[in-house]
């Protein structure tokens, strides 16, 4: 009964900040694991059972991306099952920066973060994202920003000559400059930077993008958004917030301890508002970026980072990209996942899908001369000429699956 059970304003003014700034940071289903833990504590805080076709997008990719087919994270962890199936320290690790995979293929968190949460070395944790980065498919996946995710994939095609290591190294500058300051900072002739840039625009800055793209369209949107005049109207299809209920307590008999506990839970919820906001702001802006990309496609595709929303939201870089995760926008011209949106001046380009590769591996063979089969190598060269980017490596293991024997095979049986 006495006044030291009661939680202090101070106290709850702490809680309740610690809450806005935890459930900011989380993803779906740590949100709904955090939640229940919260009701388990507190009878104030009342939980809505979700009924499954009301799941958020978020909710649902995250929760069965490992066992989608086809997904990005089924097959990450298939390609590297040999290396995690070593257990010990690099199972551990491995499983970590799976766990850090952003649906573009890029790390989302930082390596020394990654390895203080592993209470390991950053070090080790450096060396294991470097084995996985070389034994992973296609070349770029586990990058940690858009000039490794490109260096990777030059070196993987064998390709990343002193000119392009150049280019590659000063590609900042030409967001900032345009070429002429790009040349200016290399040092090359003009055309030695156009042609890099060239073989630059042919790479893929997103490679995840493929493989989510393919889950996560599935589902139904989390924002849709009409014409309006200039503008657009938009309306959230799903939210959180809606899920908590707090209990009606008279405040006639209420104890100390049921007091606190329902300060605790409007803090929550209160907390979970803010989440809401924040989507709300985050969303508003990329659409007032993108309005041309929904009323006219991926050629209006705006250069967009996500650094620029932050900034203009004010909320925090880290905030934006959980808000993000797996976020759906359903336009004018169909639903796109919203990560897509975004990318540099070297990143608004259609990404091909793996069935969308195939499909032109398929007719590429399917007209061939029986008596001079395409080698893998030229059908590389083929295919990155129309734009297509992609390793010899990609192409042999497509070339399989889709039920086409080696070059020397195809030459004998023909």
């Amino acid at each position: 009964m006495s006044a030291g059970l009661r939680m202090q304003p101070r106290h709850s003014q702490v809680f309740r900040l610690g809450q806005v700034v935890t459930l900011l940071q989380m993803t779906g289903p740590e949100l709904d694991e955090h939640l229940a833990d919260l009701a388990r504590d507190n009878p104030m805080l009342i939980l809505r059972p979700r009924r499954p076709g009301g799941l958020n997008a978020t909710d649902v990719l995250e929760m069965t991306a490992v066992a989608q087919p086809g997904s990005l994270y089924e097959h990450v962890f298939a390609e590297l099952a040999g290396l995690i199936g070593q257990g010990g320290l690099m199972e551990k690790v491995i499983t970590a920066l799976i766990a850090e995979l952003e649906p573009s293929g890029w790390l989302g968190r930082a390596t020394g973060e990654i390895a203080e949460a592993l209470d390991l070395s950053e070090t080790l944790v450096e060396t294991a994202l470097q084995v996985v980065q070389k034994r992973v498919d296609p070349a770029g996946l586990f990058a940690r920003d858009l000039q490794e995710c490109l260096r990777l994939q030059l070196e993987d095609r064998d390709a990343l000559t002193a000119d392009l290591a150049l280019v590659l190294h000063h590609l900042p500058v030409l967001e900032q400059g345009g070429i002429a300051a790009l040349v200016r900072a290399t040092g090359l002739d003009p055309d030695e930077v156009q042609a890099g840039l060239g073989v630059i625009r042919r790479l893929d800055p997103k490679p995840g993008s493929a493989f989510a793209t393919d889950a996560t369209l599935m589902r139904e949107p989390d924002v849709r958004i009409t014409p309006a005049g200039d503008g657009w109207e938009i309306e959230f299809l799903s939210s959180l917030h809606r899920d908590v209920e707090i209990a009606d307590l008279p405040r006639a008999g209420r104890t100390p301890e049921a007091s606190e506990a329902l300060a605790r839970a409007r803090a929550v919820k209160q907390a979970l508002e803010m989440r809401v906001s924040a989507l709300r702001q985050v969303v508003a802006e990329i659409v007032e970026r993108q309005g041309a990309y929904f009323r006219h496609g991926d050629r209006a595709l705006a250069p967009m980072t996500l650094s620029e929303i932050a900034q203009e939201t004010g909320f925090h870089l880290s905030t934006v990209s959980r808000v993000l995760n797996g976020l759906l926008i359903e336009g004018p011209n169909g639903i796109v996942a919203a990560r897509r949106l975004f990318g540099g001046a070297a990143s608004a380009r259609t990404v091909q899908s793996k069935p969308q590769v195939q499909a032109r591996i398929r007719a590429l063979l399917a007209g061939e001369d029986p008596a001079r089969p395409i080698t893998d190598r030229r059908l590389t060269a083929l295919l990155q000429a129309e734009g297509i980017a992609v390793s010899r490596r990609v192409v042999s293991n497509y070339r399989r699956e889709i039920g086409f024997p080696a070059p020397a095979k195809r030459r004998l049986r023909a």
